[in-house]
């Protein structure tokens, strides 16, 4: 197998995570999505990160990618009620990723481009997912949950491209829970070059 992936991806990250914790033999390929790599748009059309082939096929888009490996041995998604309860943890995170992802993109333009609704609109999301972890911390369970594989990647994706939330001032029993996660080998040998 061949991860196609980005050092800054949050998406990717959460694959590469995974691999990690569960000891996969996956070859990774670094690319730059924005430079158009005709090898990542041969694996994903849609020309994004992470796409992971496998033989002759490619599987893309992180959650489907992480469910795919999670099957491969141990997995951390249960069966039955149990996994809809992790998948949406998942889809939580990822959501939180979409949104300061697309913050960021917004404000990286030209201001004169900017459109400050829809920055608000992302940077409210953000905050509002965030003070829901808050409230529900104590029900995420120790690492590694399928849900918290995402959970974990947005907040570190919240302190790479939008630490000036400085989320920890306000969510302290968030902030302790990640803890340790940040003290993980997978997570360090993941992060995001500075």
């Amino acid at each position: 197998m061949k991860l196609i992936y980005s050092p800054t991806s949050p998406y990717a990250r959460k694959v590469r995570i995974l691999i990690h914790e569960k000891g996969l033999d996956v070859e990774e390929i670094a690319t730059v999505p924005f430079d158009d790599d005709a090898v990542l748009h041969s694996a994903n059309p849609l020309g994004k990160v992470p796409a992971l082939l496998v033989g002759d096929s490619a599987i893309y888009d992180s959650p489907v990618i992480c469910e795919y490996l999670d099957s491969l041995d141990k997995p951390w998604l249960p069966n039955g009620e149990t996994a809809w309860r992790q998948k949406t943890l998942h889809a939580l995170g990822d959501g939180m990723i979409d949104a300061v992802l697309t913050f960021r993109m917004e404000r990286i333009r030209p201001q004169e481009q900017w459109w400050d609704f829809w920055a608000m609109r992302q940077e409210n999301a953000t905050v509002r997912a965030l003070q829901h972890l808050e409230t529900i911390v104590d029900e995420l369970g120790e690492p590694w949950e399928f849900g918290n594989l995402a959970i974990a990647c947005a907040l570190g994706y919240v302190d790479f491209r939008a630490a000036d939330m400085q989320w920890r001032d306000h969510m302290p029993k968030l902030a302790e829970w990640f803890e340790s996660f940040e003290q993980r080998k997978s997570f360090i040998e993941t992060a995001p070059p500075t």
